[in-house]
């Protein structure tokens, strides 16, 4: 379904539908994706659409909507490196399931260059709630 820096029908509709410009064409489309299903689903407005991730954490936090316990349909929020700041989340995804044991499924767009549902079990920086 694409990888970074190559155009696919997520990054297409961004750049098309939402107006962004063709910089979000080739564009890390993980939060694209996110944006995607929230259109498809018609709650883009309560979801939010932005692509920068820290930006779209932000976004969440400055609603009251951010916190750090997952709920199936949160927007899940990583740092690769581990830490645990909103500036520095490098990617997004959807919560399906939440463990008993602490751990998630998530549903990810540009997770190795595709959709796939993931496993999680750290790098989580915190959740967006939007329901």
């Amino acid at each position: 379904m694409g990888i970074s820096g190559v155009p696919n029908k997520y990054t297409q509709w961004y750049a098309s539908s939402l107006g962004k410009g063709s910089y979000f064409l080739t564009a890390p489309w993980c939060a694209i994706y996110v944006a995607w299903v929230a259109e498809r689903a018609g709650v883009r407005a309560k979801v939010g659409t932005d692509a920068y991730t820290p930006t779209w954490a932000a976004w969440y936090a400055g609603r009251g909507r951010w916190g750090t316990a997952p709920r199936p349909g949160a927007i899940v929020f990583f740092d690769w490196s581990g830490g645990k700041s909103r500036s520095r989340i490098d990617h997004a995804g959807i919560v399906e399931k939440v463990h008993s044991d602490g751990s998630i499924t998530s549903i990810e767009g540009n997770s190795s260059g595709r959709v796939q549902r993931v496993h999680r079990t750290s790098s989580i920086v915190g959740y967006g709630y939007w329901a």
